[in-house]
């Protein structure tokens, strides 16, 4: 007898723990946990009971309070923000981006730009400003700038219970970009040439090293994981001189620097 009340206890205590086991758990987006049998998935919410009451009352919750669902095999499903930010949603797509700046060549400039994501919402980004590769002005302005950047994807304002991002380079973002470069330039200041009858003024050359701190504002498109589209614009505090790309007026004293991006490119493994 003594045996066999043993052995209904640990046939008893392994129901109850698969029983607790093979429930599934709502996680909310208010951080509340409810432990539930999941009745049925809509499209836009979900109907379940309540795991210790399973003859109980059917409750309805729409989908964009629920942050994801973990089932009793193991799944989970995500929704709103944790979707958005789930990583396992983009496998496929590729993380880097080679761009290049439109208009640059026509402006005395070439950007050569490379972009890392490193997960959901957030990408690294280095630039080479290579200055007198394009078309060349009186002032023949040549000479290298390099930027090193974070940049801070925004997400919507609202979600719904399917809401992803489209890829992991797309997006409205915030780029805070250290640069730092030098550069040389042909100065036609008249009240420093010598000048004769028979000669025409001639221009000296100078030379500045600049840097400084942007905050840009801009947006990225990626069209079918191939092409990419940057536009953008920068505003922050630099000290030198640059006339290219990166645009410093300081004197060689901390002054204004700002930027402009319209840039193309392909998106790489």
């Amino acid at each position: 007898m003594k045996s066999s009340a043993k052995i209904n206890c640990l046939l008893w205590a392994l129901l109850l723990a698969f029983q607790a086991h093979a429930q599934d758990v709502i996680h909310k987006k208010n951080s509340k946990e409810v432990r539930a049998t999941i009745v049925e998935l809509g499209t836009g919410e979900i109907k379940y009971r309540l795991f210790d009451q399973p003859d109980g009352p059917v409750y309805v919750e729409e989908k964009e309070n629920i942050e994801k669902i973990v089932f009793q095999d193991g799944r989970t499903e995500f929704y709103g923000t944790a979707r958005m930010d789930d990583a396992q949603l983009f496998e496929g797509q590729k993380k880097s981006a080679l761009k290049i700046s439109f208009l640059g060549p026509l402006i005395g400039y070439t950007d050569l730009i490379y972009e890392r994501n490193i997960k959901p919402g957030r990408s690294w980004e280095v630039k080479a400003i290579i200055i007198g590769l394009g078309k060349q002005y009186e002032d023949e302005a040549r000479g290298f700038i390099g930027t090193a950047a974070y940049k801070f994807y925004k997400k919507p304002t609202f979600y719904t219970g399917d809401m992803k991002r489209t890829h992991l380079l797309q997006g409205a973002y915030i780029k805070p970009e250290f640069f730092l470069g030098h550069s040389s330039y042909l100065d036609y200041d008249e009240e420093d040439f010598v000048t004769s009858f028979y000669s025409e003024p001639e221009p000296t050359r100078k030379s500045s090293v600049a840097g400084g701190l942007l905050l840009n504002f801009g947006k990225e498109w990626v069209f079918d994981n191939a092409f990419v589209l940057d536009l953008g614009i920068g505003f922050g505090y630099g000290t030198g001189s640059s006339t290219r790309s990166v645009y410093v007026l300081s004197d060689n004293n901390i002054g204004f620097a700002m930027t402009w991006a319209l840039n193309i490119g392909w998106v790489i493994k």
